[in-house]
């Protein structure tokens, strides 16, 4: 007997201590809508006794109002005779009692059918065929003999919470041994909720997981072309988009056959859609399909292949911004103001094999380049003037970090290895799948993701015609 009240003691302190730990953060994720997964599942029958309490009340109210009601009893002197609507008056109470009953069971059924969460029974499932629970056996005294019982004493917290468009998946990392399985559960979250993750986020206090409710849609680059405005939306994919003014300077990474030329000549066609049409400048050290642009009309002079040409563009696209400080940003009535406010047309610099030059020039040139690509960053948001580099292979030796840091807009295309995806994303806490579509692969972009997510660029057909689309588009 003692032994076993010394066992319910620990059971009980385990559990307080437990509950203690953990408190302050459920509370705080209750407060803002999250919902705690319960394994193993707790039957709660206070909706019941509720319901069976209400009734009874609520009959015996109705009895007692009935009983307080006067005899309803008509005299008819012509006839000497009397009539009772008593049996009226019990039919109407049959009906007040059936109509009171049935209120409190379709309240008790929906408030079932409203604790019921698919999400909930999905994860304790998961939770159950995982193990992801500890047991402890302990002694129980059953028939006037100590038999041996197994008892869960702490299971994986897990919370979730949805909206329109994400279920929202928190695994609490309490420093038990759960705290290194929270982080490694995201394709097991995947199979049990059948949703798509979105993206990962870590922290000190638990593990996030983002699930798409509706699985991005790969955009046909057609459908977006022609639909300008005075906007200056980019749009990637279905569920991707940003604004061109919060969001300056890109990074695009990706190697042979990643998809990566069509990516920016579906961009190039993009920037050329907006209104004001962007001005764009395009250098390509390689001579490779972009260099091709210099001869459609409107491109002359703003197409760069040489390395004394690309310093040249590089400085005119320097001046050209001093210029717009100096016209447009030069007394306080600009204060807070950018580049659209006054109607001038985005610049963009779209340089293609950056590391390529890199290794192919004089450090002089080099370094010349890369002080004028780092101006840009630094300073070209508010009048306007971008930048978007792209290289085959991550590289923090060819592109800084001071200037890497500045990129808003940052995708890697095609497969890649951990360390490809840390120079990009500067961040090794994703799960990153292994990308096998042509045009897939991460993109994170500043003020709409917190983590890298997986993409698709936009579906572009066999017989598209780039050259005479820019030319299109080009035209006054």
């Amino acid at each position: 007997m003692l032994r076993n009240l010394f066992n319910s003691v620990r059971d009980v302190r385990l559990l307080i201590t437990k509950q203690l730990k953990s408190i302050g953060n459920i509370s705080t994720l209750k407060n803002d809508g999250w919902r705690e997964v319960q394994y193993p599942k707790q039957a709660s029958r206070l909706l019941f006794y509720l319901l069976v309490c209400s009734i009874v009340l609520g009959t015996w109210i109705l009895i007692k109002i009935r009983e307080a009601i006067p005899s309803l009893v008509i005299n008819l002197p012509i006839i000497y005779r009397s009539i009772s609507f008593n049996w009226l008056m019990d039919i109407l109470f049959l009906v007040l009692l059936g109509y009171f009953i049935y209120s409190f069971i379709k309240f008790y059924t929906r408030q079932k059918a409203k604790s019921k969460s698919v999400i909930a029974n999905n994860l304790a499932y998961m939770i159950h065929s995982l193990k992801l629970f500890d047991e402890t056996v302990v002694e129980v005294e059953n028939d006037g003999e100590n038999v041996k019982e197994r008892i869960i004493e702490r299971v994986i917290q897990i919370f979730f919470k949805e909206d329109n468009e994400k279920v929202y998946v928190r695994i609490a990392r309490n420093g038990d041994r759960f705290t290194k399985e929270a982080i490694l559960l995201g394709e097991n979250l995947e199979s049990a909720l059948g949703l798509e993750l979105d993206t990962f986020n870590k922290t000190i206090n638990y593990a996030e997981y983002p699930f798409l409710k509706r699985k991005d849609e790969r955009i046909h680059l057609a459908s977006i072309i022609g639909n300008s405005s005075l906007s200056d939306e980019i749009r990637i994919s279905g569920n991707i988009s940003y604004e061109l003014h919060k969001v300056p300077h890109s990074l695009i990474v990706g190697g042979t056959g990643s998809g990566k030329s069509f990516f920016i000549l579906g961009k190039i066609v993009s920037y050329l859609s907006l209104t004001p049409r962007a001005d764009l400048y395009i250098i390509d050290p390689k001579k490779a399909d972009l260099s091709l642009l210099q001869f459609v009309a409107g491109f002359e002079n703003k197409v760069a292949t040489e390395p004394n040409q690309i310093c040249r563009i590089l400085r005119e696209v320097i001046e050209l911004m001093e210029n717009r400080y100096k016209e447009y940003f030069s007394d306080v009535s600009a204060f807070g103001k950018t580049y659209r406010d006054f109607n001038l047309p985005v610049v963009i610099v779209i340089f293609d094999e950056f590391s390529a030059f890199m290794h192919s020039v004089d450090k002089k040139i080099a370094k010349e380049a890369l002080d004028y690509v780092f101006q840009i960053v630094m300073k070209g948001r508010q009048a306007g003037v971008m930048i978007e580099i792209l290289m085959q292979r991550p590289s923090a030796d060819d592109l800084p970090t001071n200037i890497r840091a500045q990129m808003g807009f940052k995708a890697g295309l095609g497969a890649m290895d951990s360390i490809g995806y840390n120079m990009i994303f500067d961040t090794n806490n994703i799960e990153y799948k292994t990308v096998t579509e042509k045009g897939g692969g991460y993109i994170q972009i500043d003020g709409t993701h917190i983590a890298p997510v997986y993409f698709e660029t936009p579906f572009i057909e066999k017989d598209f015609d780039f050259i005479a689309e820019i030319q299109k588009l080009m035209k006054p």
